[in-house]
């Protein structure tokens, strides 16, 4: 079983991915709704976590990767997961970095929540990529501090284009800041799994790509 299959099953199986008709934060109709936040047991997180670690592993490009960057919130607990996941392995000593919404004024004043060292080079992983905002906002805070964003993980790519735009959120996002992005899965994994939803996703497609 490959793991975007893999991937699917298990977003299915959690309620991750759930199907019916839902009205996203953009205003746009969707079959389909996407959230990681449902992630919250043992045995949850250390399949999530099993699962980027793979894809981690899998790309050359994160070989001399050091860091793995979640954004807060969403990001925090895919970060530690990952990190768990790849111990005992040859990247047991990457290390999960997130950051701080609101800068804090006594004690550990960083803006991070974890080590971070100038001459890092980090992966950044986050649930899905709408407008690209969070990522935007972490390679700019990483590079403040010397270290260097090599791509990003994200858990499913919805394949959609932003408002006004021909190619898909992803796409637009590698044009402009040169970073590969990966996804663990994406629409269009779905039919594999279920072939049904295969006219329901063209038909989708179609809509808002007119």
């Amino acid at each position: 079983m490959t793991l975007e299959q893999k991937a699917i099953e298990f977003f299915i199986k959690e309620n991750v991915l759930t199907f019916g008709d839902f009205v996203l934060k953009s205003g746009r109709r969707s079959p389909y709704f996407f959230n990681t936040g449902k992630l919250c047991s043992a045995t949850q997180l250390a399949t999530l976590g099993g699962l980027y670690a793979e894809k981690f592993r899998m790309e050359s490009v994160f070989n001399e990767t050091t860091v793995i960057f979640g954004s807060a919130y969403k990001g925090i607990p895919i970060s530690v997961a990952t990190a768990i996941a790849l111990a005992g392995t040859d990247r047991a000593g990457v290390r999960a970095v997130s950051d701080r919404k609101e800068a804090k004024t006594h004690g550990d004043t960083s803006s991070f929540l974890g080590e971070i060292k100038a001459g890092d080079k980090a992966v950044i992983v986050d649930d899905v990529m709408t407008t690209g905002g969070t990522k935007y906002e972490a390679i700019a805070k990483l590079r403040e501090v010397g270290c260097e964003p090599v791509g990003l993980i994200i858990a499913f790519d919805r394949a959609e284009p932003p408002e006004g735009s021909q190619i898909t959120a992803k796409e637009a996002f590698e044009n402009e800041t040169k970073l590969p992005v990966f996804a663990l899965a994406s629409v269009h994994d779905i039919v594999k799994v279920n072939p049904d939803f295969g006219a329901v996703l063209e038909q989708y497609l179609d809509t808002v790509r007119a």
